[in-house]
């Protein structure tokens, strides 16, 4: 459902922003849908994502984490999953890098939640893969603002889950404090 405002007056040659509200009813599908918006003669499409509930508790916590690298030894990947906020997985200084989680079981991956240090990745993909060897990307962020990211997706079948990072927000490398994983809810 969209709820647009019934009435809006615009002075003419002046820019204008409509609040819009979108709401996915319950028992909606996953999915993609488009919705079709008019305003003063202009024609927009609304992409609107549906995603499932997620529930449960943090997959990740079970899972062992690796990297394509670390900045020292006292950053290592396991830190983004030990569940303390004080310490961190860090990257060395370079654009493209990763982090991925071995989960102990395949699962329906609904949601990944990241925890960013200061030096956090502006875009990145999270890919999940099966076997560990072929990827597929379940959600890509071209917009990565640092601290808490919750990024949703309906990945199935995913055993293990790799954050691409592919820029970089700062000179440093990327670094987390946490990653927490969470299956689609039944």
């Amino acid at each position: 459902m969209v709820d647009v405002p019934k009435d809006t007056t615009v002075p003419r040659g002046t820019a204008a922003t409509v609040p819009v509200t979108v709401t996915v009813p319950e028992g909606t599908r996953p999915g993609e849908y488009a919705v079709a918006l008019s305003f003063g003669g202009e024609q927009r499409t609304l992409t609107v994502r549906a995603f499932p509930r997620t529930g449960g508790g943090d997959l990740a916590r079970a899972g062992t984490a690796s990297a394509s690298g670390q900045e020292t030894a006292d950053f290592p990947p396991s830190a983004a999953l030990d569940g303390d906020r004080e310490t961190r997985w860090s990257s060395p200084p370079q654009e493209s890098a990763w982090w991925q989680v071995e989960l102990p079981a395949p699962a329906r991956v609904g949601q990944v939640v990241l925890h960013w240090q200061d030096a956090y990745a502006t875009r990145y993909r999270v890919q999940v893969s099966a076997d560990g060897r072929t990827w597929r990307t379940a959600a890509t962020v071209r917009d990565g603002r640092g601290g808490r990211e919750a990024v949703r997706m309906d990945a199935p079948g995913a055993r293990f889950v790799r954050l691409q990072l592919d820029a970089r927000a700062t000179e440093y490398g990327y670094s987390l404090y946490g990653v927490e994983l969470y299956a689609v809810a039944p």
